[in-house]
């Protein structure tokens, strides 16, 4: 009896060692792939982030190079913008100053065409002066004729 009370003590102990090292076993196994999962989900992450970082980089380059190229846009057209400014000031001092010019002849224009008119109505007056001597001069030489004067009219 004693040595079948031994058996039966040491078989459930050996089936007791069995399980808990099987088991153990695959404890380990499920913890080293769970490791492995792990790493490669870190990895997996890190890439996408990274991936994320570069993205966001690429982004941020583009954006600097988009925005140098506005900035000098900006800059050559404020400079334009300066410049046709100036010119046009410029246009506009010399406008005024051939209206003023303009003006100036205008009245030169309209104070010789005023003398021209007086000149013109002179010339005209002197005319019809001369005219009327005309015609008197010729009323006096047919009296002088008919009197009986010389013929020198």
């Amino acid at each position: 009896m004693d040595k079948l009370l031994l058996f039966l003590t040491i078989i459930p102990i050996i089936l007791f060692l069995s399980f808990s090292t099987y088991y153990d076993n695959k404890l380990k196994n499920i913890s080293v792939e769970y490791s492995k999962d792990h790493e490669n989900l870190k990895a997996a992450s890190g890439n996408v982030v990274l991936e994320q970082l570069n993205q966001t980089s690429h982004s941020n380059e583009t954006f600097q190079k988009d925005k140098e190229a506005i900035e000098k846009q900006y800059f050559d057209l404020k400079t334009e913008n300066e410049v046709l400014r100036q010119e046009n000031e410029r246009i506009h001092s010399e406008l005024e100053a051939l209206k003023s010019e303009l003006n100036s002849q205008k009245a030169k224009f309209d104070k010789l065409y005023s003398m021209y008119q007086q000149v013109q109505n002179s010339l005209i007056e002197a005319n019809e002066q001369v005219s009327g001597l005309y015609v008197k001069n010729k009323e006096l030489c047919s009296k002088l004729k008919a009197s009986g004067g010389s013929d020198a009219c």
